[in-house]
């Protein structure tokens, strides 16, 4: 069975190369719109993609199994759910030689990102809290509890878990933090590999306008914490509560049309980017743990501004595109003059969103994002564009 002399190499510092690695992919995620392209660019490039559609797909697995254990090439685990690591994780303890494409980092499966070759970080703050750049949601705190904003089997459940897992935080803090006293990561394999957008998936339409804000963004966010630098003070809190809470405050003014995603069936893309463009304003976050979601990106391209908050570490022009409020403090009434102002400045800040829209295109295609870690890989800083002034270090990064 091949693999073992390449993974060796790999640890004494063998690059990554993108086109040539093995690239497993989760069907689940690559269901959703944000993906779609980066897999169809992956696959224009002549890369092998794999694909598990879940962690009881049997016959995926072996597959997986077999291809792996027939090359020596690197592999990328891309966007894969935890049941899905755990069912790989025997192939891969033997033959190592792979990176971790990571989208929710802090719930990526331990053993895979202390194991990895390079971590790929569609968040930023993951690569920031490991170099010591700020803690993972720093002093923001989500309530106690709250319960599920829709009456899934999943918000229940996490919605049960939250009191039995604030109770267990203080042991797995003790556990988190003698992993992360173990840990000896190069710095220089800690990879940005940010969401990827395709102009066929957002095109520019006119609509007519229905709502002043539109809330078309989940207020659930619940998660299993298992990353040592995000707290286990955060398993099962929702970490979308600033959502949840603006989208209220802004309703209760009754002054305003305001389209509520939790008033609503779940949306299928298309209805999600009408709604959007029929919107004078999206409310937008990337929760309270400040993430660099693919939204903001998304509702630029289709030319609505946001109204919601900014975010530390990526995004350098979405001030642009962004009035400010303080979602998680802010009154209904302090946001009363605040909305007036952003509903009068509407014109200006949909025109910077066009006038944006293309350079998205380039700084985020596919393409360019594969391109993107191969320069990093390979050294080089990331360019201009990706990171606000003072984030990016010596290295670049």
């Amino acid at each position: 069975m091949g693999g073992h002399g390449t993974a060796a190499a790999a640890r004494k510092g063998g690059p990554l190369d993108v086109n040539q690695s093995i690239w497993i992919r989760s069907a689940l995620t690559d269901s959703q719109y944000i993906f779609r392209s980066l897999r169809d660019t992956l696959l224009r490039r002549g890369i092998t993609v794999l694909t598990l559609n879940g962690p009881k797909d049997a016959e995926g697995l072996e597959k997986i199994r077999q291809k792996v254990w027939a090359s020596d090439a690197h592999v990328i685990l891309d966007g894969m759910m935890p049941g899905e690591l755990n069912k790989l994780r025997p192939i891969f303890e033997r033959r190592k030689n792979f990176s971790m494409g990571l989208v929710d980092w802090w719930t990526s499966v331990y053993w895979f990102t202390k194991n990895a070759d390079y971590l790929l970080f569609r968040n930023y703050n993951g690569i920031a809290a490991r170099r010591g750049l700020g803690q993972f949601m720093g002093g923001r705190k989500p309530p106690l509890w709250l319960p599920p904003d829709k009456k899934t089997t999943y918000g229940l459940a996490c919605s049960a878990l939250r009191v039995p897992a604030l109770a267990a935080a203080p042991l797995l803090e003790l556990q988190k933090a003698w992993q992360r006293s173990q840990e000896s990561f190069p710095v220089e394999r800690l990879i940005y590999f940010p969401f990827s957008i395709a102009a066929e998936h957002v095109p520019l339409v006119e609509r007519p306008i229905k709502y002043d804000f539109a809330n078309v963004s989940g207020t659930g966010g619940f998660w299993t914490v298992r990353d040592p630098h995000a707290s286990a003070w955060l398993n099962y809190a929702n970490l979308y509560y600033d959502r949840w809470r603006i989208t209220d405050r802004i309703s209760e003014l009754n002054q305003y049309r305001v389209f509520d995603l939790r008033k609503n069936a779940y949306m299928k893309w298309d209805a999600y980017c009408e709604t959007t463009r029929s919107s004078r304003f999206a409310i937008a976050t990337g929760g309270i743990h400040q993430n660099s979601v693919a939204k903001y990106a998304e509702f630029i391209c289709l030319g609505v501004p946001m109204v919601g908050e900014d975010i530390p570490y990526e995004y350098p022009w979405l001030k642009d595109c962004l009035y400010p409020v303080d979602t998680l403090n802010a009154t209904a009434k302090e946001l009363e003059p605040q909305l007036r102002e952003a509903l009068a400045q509407q014109p200006r800040l949909r025109e910077n969103c066009l006038a944006l829209r293309s350079r998205l295109f380039d700084l985020y295609s596919a393409d360019r994002i594969l391109d993107l870690v191969q320069e990093q890989v390979a050294g080089k800083p990331l360019p201009e564009g990706y990171l606000k002034p003072g984030v990016a270090g010596p290295l670049g990064r």
